[in-house]
C-alpha cells in the first residue's frame, strides 16, 4: 500500500513540473531591423546604373553608325549601277545604228562616185541623173542617222581622224598640209567610222631622217 501511496506522489509531481514547463513563456526572438542603406551607398549605386546605361548607349550608337555606313555604301553602289545602266543605255540607243552605217558607208561612197562620173554618151547622162538623185536621197537619210564627212583636203593633218598612207612636199604650201585624199573618211555622230586615208606635206630631208 505504501508503494502504491508513493508512486502516485511521484507521478502528481511529475505532472506539476510538466505543467510548469508548458506555462515557461518563451522568449520571442527580437526581429532583425531591414538594413537601410546610406546616402554615399544610394549615390555609388546610381552612379554605378547610370555608367551601365551610358556604356549601352554608346555602344548602340556605335553599332547604329556602323550599320548607317553599311547602307550608304550600299545605297551608293545602287545609285552608280543605276547611273551606269542609264548610261549605257543612252549610248546604246545614240550609236544604235552604228554597225548597219559602217557596212553601207564604203560602197555608198563608191555608188556615189560612180553617178558623178563625167561621161560623154547622152544614154549614160540620162542615166546618170536618175541616179545622182538616188545617191542624193541615201547620203541625206545617212546624214539625218548622223554620218559626216571628214573635211581632210586642204587642211591641216589630225591624227585624230585622218591617217597618213603618204607624204609628198610642196614647199608652196604649208607643211602638214594634207595634198590628196585617197580615201574619204567618215564621222558617226562623235565617233570616227573610217579614218581619211591622206597625202601630207613633208619635206623630202625629214623623211629621209625618220626612214
Amino acid at each position: 500500500m505504501e508503494e502504491n501511496k508513493v508512486e502516485k506522489e511521484l507521478d502528481e509531481e511529475i505532472k506539476d513540473e510538466e505543467v510548469d514547463v508548458k506555462e515557461e513563456p518563451q522568449e520571442e526572438k527580437p526581429e532583425e531591423e531591414p538594413k537601410t542603406e546610406t546616402k554615399k551607398e544610394k549615390k555609388d549605386k546610381h552612379k554605378s546604373e547610370i555608367a551601365k546605361l551610358e556604356a549601352k548607349l554608346k555602344e548602340a550608337d556605335a553599332k547604329y553608325a556602323e550599320l548607317k555606313n553599311e547602307f550608304l555604301k550600299v545605297f551608293a553602289e545602287m545609285e552608280n549601277t543605276k547611273k551606269r545602266l542609264k548610261e549605257e543605255a543612252i549610248k546604246d540607243r545614240k550609236y544604235a545604228s552604228q554597225n548597219v552605217i559602217g557596212e553601207l558607208v564604203t560602197p555608198i561612197d563608191m555608188f556615189v562616185k560612180i553617178v558623178n562620173m563625167e561621161s560623154n554618151n547622152p544614154e549614160v547622162k540620162n542615166y546618170q541623173i536618175g541616179f545622182q538623185m538616188i545617191a542624193n536621197q541615201i547620203v541625206d537619210i545617212m546624214k539625218r542617222e548622223g554620218l559626216s564627212h571628214i573635211e581632210a583636203l586642204n587642211k591641216e593633218f589630225d591624227p585624230k581622224v585622218m591617217q597618213a598612207v603618204q607624204t609628198e612636199w610642196d614647199p608652196e604650201k604649208p607643211e602638214n598640209l594634207v595634198l590628196k585624199v585617197m580615201q574619204d573618211g567618215y564621222m558617226y555622230k562623235d565617233r570616227v567610222l573610217k579614218p581619211a586615208m591622206v597625202v601630207v606635206n613633208k619635206k623630202i630631208e625629214e623623211k629621209k631622217e625618220e626612214e
